[in-house]
């Protein structure tokens, strides 16, 4: 259906984006809520589960060669389960990148642009996607190569607050035992689910044998970066972490160095609207790919537009305000990626690992 190749590298990259793009700006106020001052250890903890779903993702790559999550949920659990099960994940990723798209239009619109028409942010955003998912995943990968670096360096910006740092904010440590990180660890568990969507890229990757060593590296990247950003977080903010609305941005605010690094928040608006670019880019591609390998279609660009249009529609119906969309994040949007994102997939492993077992007792 896309006959582009990209490398494991480009792949990891662009997964990189993908997970960073929303997670530095989420997960350090819903993961304090729950971790206090012991939030900046759940990227670290939740490191298994990204583990997990990658080896899941590569497993189930190896035993169906050539074939994406919803071709090969087909040969597991049958024909008509499997299209059942290809265009739920296809309802999925939609919903998913119409969530996406609201989180990056509230964000711009109550931090930056305040007269601007929502809808005009979505719409340009949504069709800039739809341009880059008609190129292809070369043109995807081609365009996390090109941009991630662009989203990366405003981080390092922060370093600028070195001396403004309180180390003492990281204690007293783990003072209300293990359960409130775990609890803490539920969001970057279910963003790190996300590594999932190499399902579908894996087929087009043509150096096979370094999918595992890059797509870890991947993994332990963004656990790092997110680890940075909560603890710089942590060290600005300390207690208050869990009371902002955008931790991250408020942190950029605190910048004010020799009268010339000032007003540094403009540069975390580039960066959202970059990262934002690639994410809502790649699940928009994963969508299309499932809907397109849940009816055999050969060609899926006549499609990329129609499903453009689904993705607005779920970004205004599915979250009709802020507050539905802060409570979607904070409580269901955890358990709803988890479950499509890891454990289905799992189920899916068993099942097929199951089947192989039978055969080979059978003959």
């Amino acid at each position: 259906m896309d006959n582009g190749k990209i490398t494991s590298f480009q792949m990891s990259l662009l997964m990189y984006s993908v997970i960073l793009a929303t997670g530095f700006i989420t997960i350090p106020v819903i993961s304090a809520q729950y971790a206090d001052n012991d939030f900046w250890i759940t990227p670290i903890i939740a490191l298994l589960s990204g583990g997990s779903v990658i080896a899941i993702a590569i497993k189930l790559h190896r035993l169906y060669p050539n074939n994406n999550l919803v071709q090969y949920g087909e040969r597991i659990i049958g024909k008509v389960p499997g299209k059942v099960l290809g265009l739920i994940y296809f309802q999925f990723f939609v919903m998913t990148a119409g969530l996406v798209s609201r989180e990056y239009a509230e964000f711009v619109t109550g931090n930056y642009l305040f007269k601007t028409p929502m809808f005009f942010l979505v719409i340009s955003m949504v069709l800039l996607a739809a341009f880059a998912v008609r190129g292809g995943i070369e043109l995807l990968v081609r365009s996390a190569v090109l941009l991630t670096p662009l989203f990366i360096l405003p981080l390092f910006f922060l370093l600028l607050l070195i001396p403004d740092f309180e180390i003492s904010n990281i204690l007293p440590f783990m003072s209300r035992g293990l359960t409130p990180v775990m609890k803490g660890s539920l969001p970057p568990i279910s963003w790190y689910a996300e590594f999932l969507m190499i399902a579908f890229f894996l087929p087009s990757v043509i150096d096979q044998e370094k999918t595992v060593k890059y797509s870890l590296l991947s993994l332990i990247a963004v656990a790092a970066s997110l680890t940075y950003v909560c603890l710089i977080a942590l060290f600005i903010l300390g207690p208050d972490t869990a009371n902002k609305v955008y931790p991250v941005l408020t942190t950029f605010r605190y910048i004010s160095r020799a009268d010339f690094f000032e007003n540094l928040e403009a540069l975390l608006l580039a960066m959202w609207v970059v990262g934002n670019f690639i994410k809502i880019a790649a699940v928009y591609y994963v969508a299309v790919l499932s809907f397109t390998s849940c009816f055999n279609i050969k060609d899926y660009k006549p499609f990329v537009f129609p499903i453009g249009i689904l993705i607005v529609i779920h970004c205004f119906w599915d979250f009709p305000s802020y507050f539905r969309l802060a409570g979607f994040l904070h409580n269901a949007g955890i358990f709803h990626l988890a479950t499509f994102l890891l454990a289905v997939p799992f189920l899916l492993l068993i099942i097929a690992l199951c089947r192989k077992q039978w055969s080979k007792l059978v003959s």
